[in-house]
């Protein structure tokens, strides 16, 4: 089930990301942002929507409470921004640095990562609707007591990741790879997997395959 696109009018008014800085209720609507910046900036429940966003950083920014909807970013940084609780609908991140990105208790609805690198980050009680990462480095990522529904990793490195006490019935994971990954038994039961990653989980369990 794929999500549903961004709904982005055709003529966006220019700005820039500081124009969020100076607003008691800072709000942008119908906008494009293009070459900026709020590296370490804090902005406290700020709204965004219809817009596009691209080659623009957010490097350690604090955003909490962020809501996004209807939104293309694209060649953006996020790198080690706090994005804790934020709310997004209708948003993809094309070509994205989301490096150690701390996204705990956000909600995840109609969402695509495309070849983003998402390594370190922190998906904490964060619930997941009809989200794809598509060529994804998402390694050494931590998805904690997560709800993941229509959730797809698509052709993704999902090495070291950790699903601890995040049910993955219905999740996609058979395109992608790992050597290593944090996952009971319990919470793969219903994974989508290759037949490769079932020999994988088997001898992560310590079963010794042997055929004759």
């Amino acid at each position: 089930m794929k999500p549903n696109q961004p709904k982005i009018p055709d003529r966006l008014t220019p700005v820039q990301l500081h124009d969020l800085l100076h607003e008691e209720d800072p709000f942008l609507q119908n906008a494009s942002i293009i070459d900026s910046r709020i590296d370490g900036q804090t902005i406290e429940r700020a709204q965004l929507t219809n817009m596009l966003i691209k080659n623009s950083s957010f490097q350690g920014a604090i955003l909490p409470d962020l809501f996004a909807t209807d939104i293309r970013f694209e060649n953006c940084d996020f790198s080690n921004a706090d994005l804790t609780g934020i709310s997004i609908h209708r948003v993809s991140f094309h070509n994205c640095k989301m490096l150690g990105v701390n996204f705990t208790n956000a909600r995840f609805t109609d969402v695509v990562f495309e070849e983003c690198i998402c390594n370190l980050s922190a998906f904490v009680h964060t619930k997941f609707d009809k989200v794809w990462f598509d060529q994804c480095q998402v390694k050494d990522a931590d998805f904690f007591e997560c709800k993941l529904k229509n959730t797809y990793f698509m052709k993704c490195n999902l090495d070291a990741i950790s699903f601890d006490e995040t049910p993955l019935k219905g999740v996609e994971i058979n395109t992608s790879q790992f050597e290593s990954m944090t996952v009971s038994m319990k919470e793969l039961d219903g994974c989508i997997v290759s037949s490769l990653q079932a020999i994988q989980f088997a001898s992560m369990l310590g079963l010794d395959i042997q055929d004759k």
